[in-house]
């Protein structure tokens, strides 16, 4: 067994504009040697433009570890409000190379429509950014 102990590293990013995929490129902390869950919400912003507590998908994100030599997968982002939402990691079981990139992509599915955005790619007054934590469970060996 690896000796360290579990830390969580939040990884934060904020959706600007409803049709403008959002780049994730931040290297990794050296102590964090290796990702053992990963978990992705919607942090704060949906509320402000939908009055329902779930929504199945507000975006699509795409994760790469290990400067894009390991694809953890494709996500599909809830917003859950809901008491009863989820807290649970998705196991990941990935060890981190020193100094490695966690990279990615993350695609907006919600309020894209011509009340969010003009044809011209201008934001309305409607749309309200929001942002999306990507929350990584690590075993650290600091």
């Amino acid at each position: 067994m690896t000796k360290g102990r579990i830390t969580y590293y939040p990884v934060q990013f904020i959706i600007l504009n409803p049709k403008a995929p959002v780049t994730i490129n931040t290297v990794l902390p050296n102590h964090i040697s290796r990702i053992l869950g990963i978990k992705a919400i919607h942090s704060v912003g949906i509320e402000q433009m939908s009055s329902e507590s779930y929504l199945p998908v507000i975006g699509h994100l795409s994760l790469e570890f290990n400067n894009k030599q390991y694809h953890f997968g494709n996500l599909d982002i809830p917003f859950d409000n809901r008491p009863e939402a989820s807290d649970e990691y998705l196991d990941a079981r990935i060890d981190v190379q020193p100094n490695s990139l966690l990279t990615g992509n993350y695609e907006n599915k919600v309020f894209t429509d011509s009340a969010y955005v003009g044809a011209d790619g201008v934001v309305t007054d409607k749309w309200k950014n929001y942002i999306v934590t990507i929350y990584l469970k690590t075993l650290s060996n600091d």
